[in-house]
């Protein structure tokens, strides 16, 4: 039998075909793959925030910065925000998000070259995490003077164990990523700040809410912590750093008297100074604790009401591609 190997030029082009050539025209194969990823990834999206279920959360949990189901993991979460019933359920949302974006960081850095170059984008996703929470304490403030102490509380303790996490992460990480692990840090400690004044607040506006212990003692933890700072410092014989450290040590001294007088507001800007020296004095090299919990700070593990509940941790973290 012959092969004909000539084309029928009566022959007419199938419906499909000349529907394929139409979309060739308008929509290049290229863009049609980006409109089909872009499709995939808001129907991954709205079957995991809309369907729930352990099936759906697994689709996306585990993902890890530079993994393709990465970007939806993000987009749920832009979803869930969205879709808070109020604003105390987002700031625990904010939390939940927040915890994911350092333990993400925190593990890059302890990954190749390749990964670590992942991290300043991740820490720039914590640091509006962090702003946010900030944003709902400032918020809850004058909405629910009542749950403010214990959010405030609970904040603080989780702007310590952030701060442990990034200056673990600036031992492990090249010089030209310390500058965006100092930002988040000095972030941190800035919104550790405004938890302590939150405090503060509260107990000078109604002394019921707040024990005077509590407060004394969230100053003094404080105050360690910046004398540990002082002291992990490398020695130097530089005048304009002698300078600052005597400047350091004497508002150090300033903040012990004035929480003793029980001068709370003072104390709290006297506070402020100490960071600001310690900062320009230059004690990045120290590793600060998270405060011990005491009979007098209960509760500070809660969940902030209304907070969404948090996700188990992966038993493993997923490989990298």
């Amino acid at each position: 039998m012959q092969v004909r190997n000539t084309t029928d030029a009566n022959a007419k082009p199938s419906a499909g075909e000349v529907v394929r050539n139409l979309v060739s025209v308008f929509l290049p194969m290229e863009g049609l793959m980006t409109v089909a990823h872009g499709v995939g990834i808001f129907m991954l999206t709205v079957g995991s925030v809309l369907g729930g279920g352990l099936a759906s959360a697994q689709v996306y949990r585990n993902a890890a910065p530079g993994e393709m189901l990465y970007n939806v993991k993000l987009a749920v979460e832009r979803a869930q925000l969205l879709l808070a019933p109020n604003e105390d359920y987002k700031t625990g949302l904010h939390a939940e998000f927040a915890d994911r974006r350092i333990d993400e960081a925190t593990k890059l850095a302890e990954e190749n070259a390749s990964h670590q170059a992942l991290m300043p984008g991740v820490l720039l996703s914590f640091n509006a995490e962090v702003t946010a929470l900030t944003t709902g304490l400032d918020t809850m403030k004058a909405a629910n003077p009542q749950g403010v102490v214990e959010a405030a509380k609970l904040m603080e303790r989780k702007m310590a164990v952030y701060q442990s996490e990034l200056r673990k992460a600036s031992g492990s990480v090249p010089p030209e990523y310390q500058a965006s692990l100092a930002v988040s840090r000095d972030l941190v400690d800035g919104s550790t700040l405004k938890s302590i004044a939150a405090i503060v607040d509260s107990h000078l506006a109604d002394a019921s809410s707040v024990s005077n212990t509590v407060v004394t003692n969230k100053f003094e933890e404080r105050i360690q912590q910046a004398e540990d700072n002082l002291n992990a410092m490398t020695p130097s014989t530089d005048a304009a750093k002698v300078a600052t450290d005597t400047k350091v040590k004497a508002a150090i001294a300033e903040a012990k008297k004035l929480v003793k007088d029980q001068d709370y507001r003072a104390a709290l800007s006297k506070i402020e100074e100490v960071a600001q020296l310690t900062k320009e004095a230059g004690s990045d090299a120290a590793v600060t604790p998270a405060p011990a919990v005491t009979d007098t700070d209960t509760n500070t593990s809660a969940t902030v009401k209304g907070s969404a509940p948090a996700e188990a941790a992966p038993a493993t973290p997923p490989a990298k591609q």
